[in-house]
């Protein structure tokens, strides 16, 4: 696959550089990181303009919104081009989930994090659960075991689920993913700020036990790796969460981390990333237990497709306007997020 044209000038650059910056050190503030993932430009720019210090993407709401389902079935030239509308649409650093890197081999994924970079994100969610659908990836020999693919004429209605189940890539092949995105960063001049996501706690016939199991030995080797946060959606009981950051900020930090040195961070307590919704801990409790970011996925998208149901079934029903008034954002409020 071709670069995308999403090339930036030197200043950009230096921006997208003290952008990324910005981003780590958000990881490492006394109050977690939230992130309101958006699914578009307007969405972007609204969590800028509520005053959220970052944009995160939800790789879930982007794909819906486009008319994709989850799980790599949006075409990676569209994914680019979304994320690149986000990018332009607010100053704040913009984190992109890029699921497992839409990539079929290492070269393919360093392609992946270069051009995600070149479209203006300086963060990246990087999974570890295989896709099931190979269809929009990059060509290439086949990551992992191939008999857990889809066929290539696999229907998106058709296929088995695409998370909560589907396999997870061997570990040492996540870890060298991982050191091969932070590769790519370090020659573009950014440290890009890998959030390393493991699906332990939603694969399929996992007890509680072996899903804690999976993500401390995951978590713990993906930070050594070049991750800068570990996320594990799935996780919500205060205690499970409370012994994952303690077990993977044991030894953090050394004192000979360049980086952490330089932007003059001296507490040791390893981000770990919770995924918002029923059950999960509120955020000043999430707060107390040390966790450092708080994503919303795709529960922003599903809310306002929930308004908008809301808003046809009143017009079907009724007949009246009160769901489409109540809450809305004045048109000149709107219009103001861009410039003409």
């Amino acid at each position: 696959m071709s670069a995308m044209p999403f090339e930036h000038t030197p200043f950009e650059q230096t921006t997208a550089a003290q952008k990324a910056s910005r981003l780590f050190e958000l990881h490492h503030d006394s109050q977690p990181l939230v992130l309101i993932n958006a699914w578009d430009a307007a969405s972007a720019a609204m969590v800028e303009h509520c005053g959220l210090p970052a944009v995160a993407t939800s790789s879930a709401a982007l794909a819906n919104a486009l008319g994709f389902a989850d799980g790599q079935y949006l075409p990676w030239e569209q994914m680019l081009e979304a994320v690149a509308r986000v990018c332009r649409a607010v100053k704040v650093p913009v984190t992109a989930d890029i699921e497992s890197g839409f990539a079929a081999d290492f070269a393919a994924l360093e392609t992946s994090i270069t051009q995600i970079i070149h479209a203006g994100a300086v963060g990246v969610n990087l999974e570890d659960v295989m896709s099931a659908n190979p269809v929009h990836q990059n060509a290439g020999p086949k990551i992992g075991n191939p008999e857990n693919a889809a066929p290539e004429n696999s229907d998106p209605k058709s296929a088995g689920p695409v998370r909560h189940g589907s396999p997870l890539f061997p570990l040492p092949e996540q870890v060298a993913r991982i050191q091969a995105a932070r590769r790519v960063a370090q020659a573009a001049g950014i440290h890009l700020v890998i959030n390393a996501r493991t699906d332990a706690y939603w694969q399929a016939g996992v007890d509680s036990a072996e899903a804690m199991r999976g993500t401390l030995e995951r978590g713990k080797a993906y930070l050594q790796a070049g991750a800068d946060c570990i996320f594990v959606p799935g996780l919500r009981k205060a205690e499970h969460i409370k012994a994952v950051i303690d077990h993977l900020s044991a030894g953090y930090l050394r004192a000979d981390d360049l980086t952490v040195k330089d932007l003059g961070l001296v507490h040791g307590v390893a981000p770990v990333n919770i995924l918002a919704g029923p059950g999960v801990p509120s955020i000043p409790e999430l707060a107390k237990l040390g966790i450092k970011r708080v994503s919303y996925g795709s529960g922003p998208h599903r809310a306002a497709m929930g308004l908008l149901r809301r808003i046809a079934d009143e017009a079907r029903t009724s007949g009246t306007f009160k769901t489409l008034t109540e809450g809305a954002v004045p048109y000149e409020e709107m219009n103001g997020l861009f410039g003409k």
